[in-house]
């Protein structure tokens, strides 16, 4: 028995690869299908519709579908008279006086004072607790308007008490020349 050497081809194991020209030629073209219209055809308004007239027994002989409305038209404008009515010289909104206020400023001066709610939001700050939301929104516009209210009565104390405790306006109220050099100057 006489040697043969291997090959790496392989055989004809499979079909083989066809190249485009060829694989163009073998494939079925496809079916060509007539695209279907959207709407009636061309010409259908003028032309006479004998399915509509077996349709409408009732009426005699065909309906025109191209008449419209046999409603006559005025081909002169007519004049015609229409009254005139008088313009209304009432004015359509009433005026109203302006509505008092309620209470006199002692007397919202003395509710706030007594505000309960106020009285405890107001200890929960001196106690350095933080408001939020509707307290603080609460507590604000009272404060704001309780200090109006002071001010309009003529009750507030406006001394000069922030400019004592500000420590930068005490800094740079002494004069550190005296202290450093001494007094002699």
């Amino acid at each position: 028995m006489t040697r043969q050497k291997k090959s790496r081809s392989t055989g004809n194991n499979g079909q083989r690869h066809l190249p485009a020209a060829e694989a163009r030629k073998l494939r079925q073209p496809k079916e060509e299908t007539k695209k279907k219209g959207a709407g009636k055809k061309s010409g259908s308004r003028n032309a006479i519709v004998e399915q509509k007239a077996e349709q409408q027994a009732g009426h005699s002989g065909p309906k025109d579908p191209r008449t419209g409305s046999k409603k006559p038209i005025a081909l002169v404008a007519e004049l015609t008279v229409t009254p005139q009515l008088k313009p209304d010289l009432q004015p359509k909104a009433r005026l109203s006086k302006a509505a008092a206020p309620g209470l006199t400023a002692a007397e919202e001066l003395a509710l706030i004072e007594n505000d309960t709610l106020l009285q405890q939001l107001l200890e929960r700050v001196e106690n350095n607790e933080v408001l939020t939301g509707k307290e603080a929104k609460y507590f604000n516009a009272k404060t704001a308007r309780l200090e109006q209210l002071l001010e309009q009565l003529g009750l507030s104390e406006q001394t000069d008490t922030t400019e004592d405790n500000d420590p930068l306006a005490q800094f740079e109220r002494t004069d550190w020349r005296k202290s450093i050099l001494g007094d002699d100057d």
